[in-house]
């Protein structure tokens, strides 16, 4: 008997679900969904201590600016600081820290554009990964140096903070984002420590047998491709390639209640609370979903146990740690992705300490509890003291973001955390 196939489709307004099924042309027209996945099975990884993820939706057009050179073909060296991509730029012949994040626009501190740049700017609408909003200026950068390749008059948004997680615990100036990047090739390279950006995609060694299709949605060109997901049911889910977000695979909540009641996801757990953090703060305490996928395919390559908590992002994406497993090739201009693996097949099953701590006003906190045997002990909010010999009042915030999380390089652990009441326990964990 041949298995259900359910495909997501963009559409204004919404989502249309199409179910096919065999010998059979009825179709489903469901509104509003963005992600089909099917979860069985019981074991969920322990996410990222933190998760930075800096999307952002606008009206605007940011379809500016523009390569000097008409071919090009650069090697810009990067680090990979917890998922976080962080490239050199030259503005004015000063050298500044960007992060390089195709889920975003680009972005510049206030401090930076007000040295370069005195045009009178107009001011929008935009939101975080948490759907936290804020205006904020756009302007346009003269020139911006990446690599050997030069662009003139792009534009960005001024962010406008004087104290940000983001900035400051990664000490970036600001962000490059898919605008800039709309008609090139762009090659990461995680062996090499190498993003290659061209013009030009006969340039590169490509294998057309492993790339899939591309799309660019909205005024800043944001990557989306499409993945397969399957279990009892198969599914194609359009998702966004956002090298900006620690992590792998991030589930869009609010079309995981309509998945839920159409019988194709199926929660592990549940819990209230604030999971992540996005540009504008962290997220609202909300009841939260944690999510296993047998399998989940990204351009024929095959992934097994993915886990995933649902986020207040408007879309799910594929993030930063994708790069763990080989190199992509976000083709921008010819509208291709492609992905070399290093393994034919990657098992990311993992145990956890059954709650997700976070961080909030630079405190480290229980952000959502999953095990229902801790519910009774700790809760959403609980401000952690001390993690094994080490008082959280004594370590640089900025350690806990951009440093291996002891969460999740110990299998045992003991926290000192202070509840609601006032009261401080000590509890000792085991992952399971």
């Amino acid at each position: 008997m041949q298995k259900k196939q359910c495909f997501v489709i963009p559409a204004k307004g919404g989502i249309t679900l199409v179910i096919k099924r065999r010998l059979s042309s009825l179709r489903f027209v469901l509104n509003n969904i963005a992600q089909i996945i099917t979860s069985k099975g019981y074991s969920i990884i322990i996410f990222c201590f933190l998760l930075v993820n800096t999307s952002f939706a606008q009206k605007n057009t940011f379809k500016t600016g523009r390569p000097t050179t008409k071919d090009y073909y650069t090697k810009i060296s990067y680090k990979n600081i917890r998922g976080k991509l962080i490239v050199p730029v030259v503005i004015n012949n000063k050298t500044y820290r960007f992060l390089f994040d195709t889920g975003a626009p680009n972005l510049i501190s206030s401090a930076l554009a007000s040295q370069i740049s005195k045009n009178k700017s107009t001011t929008i609408s935009v939101s975080d990964a948490n759907q936290k909003e804020q205006r904020m200026q756009r302007t346009t950068i003269p020139l911006i140096t990446i690599g050997e390749v030069t662009f003139k008059n792009t534009s960005a948004l001024v962010f406008d903070k004087t104290s940000n997680l983001l900035f400051d615990c990664y000490a970036i100036d600001g962000i490059i984002g898919s605008n800039l990047l709309r008609k090139s090739v762009v090659q990461i390279l995680p062996k090499e420590g190498i993003i290659i950006l061209t013009n030009n995609p006969k340039k590169l060694q490509l294998n057309k047998r492993k790339s899939i299709d591309l799309t660019l949605e909205g005024n800043q060109s944001s990557p989306y491709i499409n993945i397969r997901l399957k279990a009892h049911k198969n599914a194609s889910e359009k998702v966004l390639m956002d090298t900006g977000a620690s992590g792998f695979y991030d589930m869009c909540k609010k079309n995981y209640h309509i998945l839920e009641q159409n019988n194709i996801v199926a929660p592990f757990a549940t819990g209230t609370g604030a999971a992540s953090i996005g540009l504008l703060g962290t997220s609202e305490e909300q009841k939260q979903y944690l999510v296993k996928v047998p399998a989940l395919e990204i351009a024929g390559h095959s992934f097994k146990n993915v886990s995933t908590i649902t986020s207040s992002d408007s879309n799910s994406r594929i993030g930063s740690d994708i790069l763990k497993y080989g190199a992509i090739t976000i083709n921008f201009r010819d509208k291709q992705f492609y992905f070399e693996t290093y393994n034919s097949e990657n098992d990311l099953t993992e145990k956890h300490f059954g709650f997700t701590p976070t961080i909030k006003n630079n405190k480290l906190i229980v952000g959502v509890v999953w095990d229902d045997t801790l519910k009774n002990k700790i809760s959403s909010g609980d401000e952690i003291l001390k993690v094994n010999d080490n008082y959280i009042s004594e370590l640089n915030i900025c350690d806990l973001i951009t440093k291996d999380s002891p969460f999740k390089i110990n299998t045992t652990i003991n926290i000192t955390v202070r509840i609601k009441t006032g009261n401080v326990i000590s509890l000792a964990l085991e992952k399971h």
